[in-house]
């Protein structure tokens, strides 16, 4: 076991091997999601990350989209180039800083976002009903809290 991982408890229930396996599927279907995705759209994966997040907090800087892909800064410029090549992402200046840069979605970007959240929504709703859906939101956030947390402790 790495030094950076907690050791597994020895009287872990079998419904937490059950909802390991759960998650490690859950995570690759949504990875083969993801992917289909980007292709469907004529993007690699990388930039279709890229364009949530920059949806998702407007405005963000280079720096920031780094951090959130965990991309280099020649990485995320490269893939920021490639955005706004194809007319998804602008860069705009820091009126205060001409150093700094923001980016934004364009028109296109925003079309895009919103034709993938659709399309990932619907996808969602076949899972289950309003009801069965929200009584699982809690387990759900709870666990991605939990694997945040795990995450950020290993990195500090």
């Amino acid at each position: 076991m790495s030094p950076d991982l907690p050791a597994t408890p020895e009287n872990h229930p079998e419904s937490v091997r059950r909802l390991a396996t759960t998650l490690r599927t859950l995570d690759e279907a949504h990875r083969r999601y993801r992917l289909h995705a980007a292709k469907a759209l004529g993007m690699g994966h990388t930039e279709l990350s890229a364009l949530v997040a920059i949806g998702e907090t407007p405005g963000m800087t280079p720096g920031t989209l780094s951090n959130e892909l965990l991309l280099s800064t020649g990485a995320t410029t490269a893939v920021v180039d490639r955005l706004e090549k194809s007319g998804h992402v602008t860069r705009t200046r820091h009126p205060g800083d001409r150093r700094s840069l923001f980016l934004h979605l364009t028109a296109q970007g925003e079309d895009t976002t919103t034709i993938l959240r659709e399309a990932y929504q619907y996808v969602l709703s076949t899972t289950g009903t309003d009801e069965t859906i929200a009584e699982a939101l809690p387990q759900l956030d709870g666990i991605a809290a939990a694997l945040d947390a795990a995450a950020r402790e290993a990195a500090s």
